[in-house]
C-alpha cells in the first residue's frame, strides 16, 4: 500500500472515530429518560434518585415533593414552588432556583455548590450540612421570629453547612441558625442576622458593611 493511501486509510479511521465519540456526547436516551423523570414528577411528585440534570422546571408547583437523592445539576427550578419538598442529598450544583418558594423544604447534606438562590424565601427551611459554596443568596427572605404566645421560634436552619465564599448580599436572616456553619469569605454586606446563632461560626475572612449581627450592631468593618 502506498503512503498516500495509508494515509487516506488513517484518515477515515479518524474520522469514523470522530463521529462514534460526538454521537456518544449526545446520547438520546439519556435525554428520554430524563424527560419520563420530569413527567413522573409532575404526575407522581416523587422522583427518588432519578436524573433530572439540566431539566427545565420552570415555575412547576412541585408543593411536598420527595427528590431524595436527586440529580438536579444544572436544572431550572426558577420560580419553582417546593414549600415542604425532601431534597436531602439531592446534588443542585449550579442549579437556578431563584424566586423558589423553598419554605419547610429539606435541603439536609444536600450539594448546592454554586447554586442560584436569589430572592428567595427560605423560613423554615433546613440547609443542615448542605454544601453551599460559592452559592448566591442574595436578597434571600426568611426573617424568623419568635411567636409571643407559644414562645415557639421559627428560622431557617444552617447549622454546619458550608457557605464559603457564599454572597449573602441583603439576606433577610433574622433568627437563623448558623451553629458550626463555615461563613468564611462570604459576602455579608447589607446582611440581616440579628438573634442569629452564630455559636461555633467561622465568620474568618467574611466581608462585613452594613452588616446587623445577631446583638443588633451594625459592623463596618469592610466598608470601602
Amino acid at each position: 500500500m502506498s503512503i498516500s493511501s495509508k494515509a487516506l486509510f488513517s484518515g477515515v479511521f479518524i474520522l469514523i472515530g470522530i463521529a462514534f465519540s460526538s454521537s456518544s456526547l449526545a446520547d438520546p436516551s439519556s435525554d428520554r429518560i430524563q424527560t419520563l423523570n420530569r413527567q413522573r414528577l409532575i404526575e407522581t411528585n416523587r422522583c427518588q434518585g432519578c436524573n433530572l440534570q439540566n431539566t427545565d422546571l420552570n415555575g412547576l408547583k412541585l408543593i411536598g415533593a420527595d427528590l431524595n437523592k436527586a440529580n438536579l445539576q444544572g436544572a431550572n427550578l426558577r420560580s419553582v414552588d417546593l414549600r415542604g419538598a425532601n431534597l436531602q442529598d439531592a446534588n443542585l450544583t449550579y442549579a437556578d432556583l431563584s424566586y423558589a418558594d423553598l419554605r419547610l423544604a429539606n435541603f439536609g447534606q444536600a450539594n448546592l455548590q454554586g447554586a442560584n438562590l436569589s430572592n428567595t424565601h427560605l423560613l423554615e427551611a433546613s440547609f443542615r450540612q448542605s454544601n453551599l459554596q460559592e452559592s448566591n443568596l442574595t436578597d434571600t427572605y426568611a426573617e424568623g421570629y419568635v411567636d409571643p404566645f407559644t414562645s415557639v421560634r421559627q428560622f431557617v436552619d444552617l447549622e454546619g453547612a458550608n457557605l464559603l465564599k457564599a454572597n449573602l448580599t441583603n439576606a433577610k436572616l433574622e433568627f437563623a441558625n448558623f451553629e458550626k456553619a463555615n461563613l468564611s469569605e462570604a459576602n455579608l454586606v447589607d446582611a440581616d442576622l440579628e438573634n442569629a446563632s452564630l455559636v461555633n461560626t467561622n465568620l474568618q475572612n467574611a466581608k462585613l458593611c452594613n452588616t446587623t449581627l445577631q446583638d443588633g450592631a451594625i459592623n463596618n468593618q469592610n466598608c470601602r
